[in-house]
């Protein structure tokens, strides 16, 4: 009597796998991209061009400089790209488990829903990124290839994945296992780079506290603490007392050039021992940096002991025969607030305006130029017809070909005592402080300047911008 053979098993159904697949590379595309964009961070913060920086209104360097952005490498301990590379290796992280756990015959819903979630908090992160920028009138192109990613991968995640798309019961607690375990270890990984990449400069913060405590009589008081040379280089760590001593070398070997073009604003006194020339664009990231920091600076230093003059060098052809001409010839708020400008040297209230110019540096247009410009003592009526007037372009061109005089590469171009030097804070109040001895013996105190294969201490190259 023959026996029946036993029935086979249904076959396990084919987790389908395209979807993780393309959720990897995309995963991989954001680390890339975020690697790139921090590369471009740290060329930014030490002095160079980035390849995004194109014009007035398509500039990351803006993105990156804002309130937002810095506040959130203060919070965080790292900087925005570096919240993108840990979404990125999250991303990558549950799609590569995802896919072996497939070829293992496993349950991927965990790790399924962990890719939804992240593509949920990238849609936050893209809202909230985008609002930022927006915010400050400026678009970043590689924050736009990040928004595209996250977007793609949210299409992706929603559709290429099994069904259901919300969690099912009991579902949700292993997908945060999986997903909360991977992002923690992907910002402890990314945690140590993202402390060491330089914040946004503040004006002033590598100047000693300008108050002491006192005790007398059982009762404390704030005594002023006067800046001297001393407690200036006391104050700067390693790497700055290294920049210094190279600064300081480049200065010391470098011919003074003169100046011939009398100065038609002058802050302190002409016969100062210091003489500070600045030529700035007025939508230039470091040229407010330099901005803000001479305004600390001419709080702190000793009465007299500089002097600051004021030139413009904006970064557009309209106005600047040095410059290509890009777009239509209209209006550019870079002429528009170097125009400004030169029409408010003869006004009382000249370097509060122009500070004010350079505070609201992401929200200027050629609108709230004029109005800004037009707060103080001089009418909008006057500072109209002298804006329009051919006096003031004239000026403005004396500006640029004294600035080419000095083999301008980028802006700020900073000049002290006819020498070409980089808008770096320390030397600044450096040079200041010690009555422009670059030889004073409390220089002693710093390392020996490095030399490089040219042979000549390194030094500033310009900012391309």
């Amino acid at each position: 009597m023959s026996q029946k053979a036993p029935a086979k098993a249904p076959p396990t159904p084919s987790v389908p796998t395209r979807g993780a697949s393309l959720l990897l590379l995309l995963g991989v595309a954001e680390c890339v991209l975020s690697l790139f964009q921090w590369t471009q961070l740290l060329t930014l913060r030490e002095g160079g061009s980035t390849v995004c920086g194109i014009s007035e209104h398509v500039n990351c360097e803006t993105v990156w400089n804002s309130p937002f952005a810095s506040r959130v490498h203060e919070l965080l301990g790292m900087p925005v790209a570096g919240l993108g590379l840990v979404w990125g290796l999250v991303a990558v992280g549950l799609a590569s488990l995802y896919l072996v756990w497939a070829r293992a015959g496993r349950d991927v819903r965990p790790a399924a829903v962990g890719l939804r979630l992240v593509a949920a908090a990238g849609v936050v992160s893209v809202v909230t990124f985008a609002a930022a920028s927006a915010q400050v009138g400026a678009l970043c192109l590689t924050c736009l290839g990040t928004y595209v990613l996250v977007l793609a991968f949210v299409a992706v995640a929603w559709r290429g994945l099994p069904a259901p798309v919300m969690p099912r019961a009991g579902e949700l607690a292993p997908a945060l296992k999986w997903t909360v375990g991977m992002a923690v270890a992907a910002f402890i990984v990314t945690l140590l780079p993202g402390s060491a990449t330089p914040k946004a400069s503040e004006p002033g913060v590598i100047l000693p506290p300008t108050t002491a405590s006192s005790s007398e009589s059982g009762s404390s008081a704030a005594a002023t603490t006067p800046l001297t040379l001393d407690l200036l280089l006391g104050s700067l760590t390693v790497e700055q007392r290294q920049g210094l001593s190279d600064a300081l070398a480049q200065y010391r070997a470098a011919t003074p050039q003169p100046f011939s073009t009398p100065p038609r604003r002058l802050y302190g006194p002409a016969d100062a021992p210091v003489k500070i020339v600045e030529w700035t664009d007025s939508k230039c990231p470091h040229c407010k940096a330099l901005v803000e920091e001479l305004a600390v600076l001419k709080k702190r230093v000793p009465a007299g002991s500089v002097s600051v003059e004021a030139r413009q060098f904006p970064l557009d052809g309209m106005c600047n025969p040095a410059m290509p001409r890009r777009g239509p010839d209209a209006p550019s708020v870079r002429c528009q607030a170097a125009k400004a400008q030169v029409c408010l040297e003869s006004a009382p209230d000249f370097w509060e305006l122009r500070e004010k110019l350079f505070n609201a540096q992401a929200m200027l247009d050629t609108d709230n130029v004029v109005q800004i410009a037009s707060s103080g003592s001089m009418s909008r009526m006057q500072l109209d017809a002298c804006m329009a007037s051919p006096e003031t372009l004239g000026k403005l061109r004396s500006d640029v070909e004294a600035a080419m005089k000095f083999n301008l590469e980028g802006t700020p171009l900073v000049v002290v005592n006819g020498r070409v030097v980089p808008p770096a804070p320390a030397l600044l109040y450096a040079l200041v402080l010690a009555g422009g001895n670059a030889n004073a013996p409390e220089f002693q105190v710093l390392p020996p300047p490095r030399v490089f294969m040219s042979g000549e201490p390194s030094g500033h190259e310009g900012h391309g911008h």
